[in-house]
């Protein structure tokens, strides 16, 4: 019994002594692992970047496209097509590459090269080919009487004409070494009468052309001012002059005239008046020549018209001047108290009742061949009065 229990209570002992150790149970790694990513980690970033770089190669072909459709004709069309097809085919691909098509967003695109592509040549073929040169800056040099003008434009050499109602006047060549090509031309070389008449009407049609080296055509209408350069027409209008000292006394008569483009209608009155007010204005160079007749002749000096300013040696003093662009007086043969220039009667003048002449003539240097004439006539009665028993004259009385 006793050896009994020292067993039972040694074997007490020694699993009292005994640790209890629990077994380690190591974590679990909850995400599962995938191989293909791990062997693969840099293919994705790589195959965006290649779809950005066909997009913007896609892109620069549009863009260079468009630059080269300008070129218009059957070669743009062909590079517009070229252009969509290979611009457009890589814009698609890189969509598709990036894997983040999106319908919307590709039409975008498609559309917005369509018009960058398209856009410059559908210009160009609505707009005329000549619309890429121009005739320009068209003025008269009233110094050397020439006509000046210049042709722009993308061409090597333009050839160019004018014509007069259709009839070639004048031809030129010349090779482009700027922006453009300067013509000047003689306004003699081309004239072939006045463009404009008396009520501002084309009488004679001028037109330039002009053809380029690449074939380039252009026409345009030469303003009709710009070729109204002979005087045709002229009015007198007198009027008598008393002594500002003795009313019973005439000194003479004042005379004004005005000569460009007249309506032949228009004419003298009695009383030494004349139906037109005023005229056309025109510019031209030419002379006029006026000369009294009918009693003394008498003429003025020669009368030199440049453009529109009229200037003459005066036979009192000094010059005249005068613009033709209306009524300018003469300075006739004397000048009164009041520094008024007038004709003095002692220098045509010889008795009244008979019908005074006074004849106005045009030399254009344009058409120097040829001499306008206008001429009108009054009964003049300058006698003079003694105060009490003899009345003066009745001054400008008719026409005649």
């Amino acid at each position: 019994m006793g050896g009994l229990l020292e067993k039972a209570t040694s074997k007490s002992e020694e699993s009292s002594d005994t640790t209890f150790e629990p077994n380690t149970v190591e974590p679990v790694n909850a995400t599962p692992q995938n191989p293909s990513s791990q062997s693969g980690a840099g293919s994705a970033p790589s195959a965006v970047d290649n779809a950005q770089k066909i997009g913007l190669a896609g892109w620069i072909v549009i863009i260079i496209g468009a630059i080269l459709s300008l070129q218009g004709g059957a070669f743009g069309l062909f590079v517009v097509a070229g252009v969509l097809v290979i611009g457009i085919g890589c814009i698609v691909a890189s969509e598709k590459m990036k894997g983040t098509s999106n319908n919307v967003k590709m039409m975008s695109s498609v559309i917005v090269a369509i018009l960058i592509a398209s856009g410059p040549y559908a210009v160009l073929m609505a707009v005329p080919i000549n619309a890429s040169m121009a005739i320009t800056e068209l003025s008269i040099d009233e110094t050397n009487d020439e006509l000046d003008f210049r042709v722009r434009g993308s061409f090597d050499s333009v050839d160019v004409s004018i014509t007069a109602d259709g009839v070639e006047m004048w031809t030129s060549s010349k090779e482009k070494s700027n922006e453009f090509v300067s013509f000047s031309v003689g306004l003699g070389e081309i004239f072939a009468g006045n463009g404009e008449n008396y009520a501002g009407s084309s009488d004679v049609d001028y037109v330039i052309k002009a053809e380029t080296s690449n074939g380039q055509t252009k026409e345009i209408d030469i303003p009709g001012k710009f070729l109204t350069r002979e005087a045709q027409n002229a009015g007198m209008r007198i009027t008598a002059l008393r002594d500002s000292n003795n009313a019973d006394d005439y000194l003479g008569i004042t005379m004004e005239v005005l000569v460009g483009l007249i309506n032949p209608s228009e004419t003298n009155e009695n009383g030494g008046g004349f139906t037109a007010v005023g005229l056309r204005p025109m510019d031209g160079d030419y002379t006029i020549d006026v000369t009294v007749s009918g009693g003394a002749t008498w003429s003025e000096s020669t009368i030199t018209v440049d453009g529109d300013l009229a200037t003459w040696t005066s036979q009192t003093s000094g010059t005249g001047t005068g613009s033709t662009a209306g009524w300018f007086g003469l300075t006739g043969s004397s000048t009164d108290s009041n520094g008024v220039f007038y004709l003095s009667k002692d220098r045509f003048y010889t008795e009244p009742g008979i019908c005074y002449t006074f004849q106005i003539d045009i030399v254009n240097d344009i058409t120097n061949t040829v001499t306008h004439s206008s001429t009108y006539s009054w009964e003049i009665d300058l006698k003079s009065g003694d105060g009490s028993n003899s009345n003066p004259g009745e001054g400008i009385g008719a026409t005649c």
